[in-house]
């Protein structure tokens, strides 16, 4: 993993709009608003988001 992402450590391996919004510190609803955008690569369960690390870290990266 990046050097500058690890912090991400801590996170599980597939993470929440809660977690994506505390580690960019950013809100759920800017989160949720990045995957609906198509920005924020995620999946889709019902009303739930999940997002893998690899696809926070390359949203992160393109957004810098």
């Amino acid at each position: 993993m990046f050097e500058k992402y690890r912090d991400l450590e801590a996170y599980p391996d597939v993470l929440n709009l809660k977690d994506v919004a505390n580690y960019c510190r950013i809100s759920k609803d800017s989160a949720r608003k990045a995957c609906i955008d198509g920005k924020l690569k995620h999946i889709r369960i019902g009303r739930l988001y999940k997002i893998t690390k690899e696809n926070l870290i390359n949203f992160l990266e393109n957004n810098e």
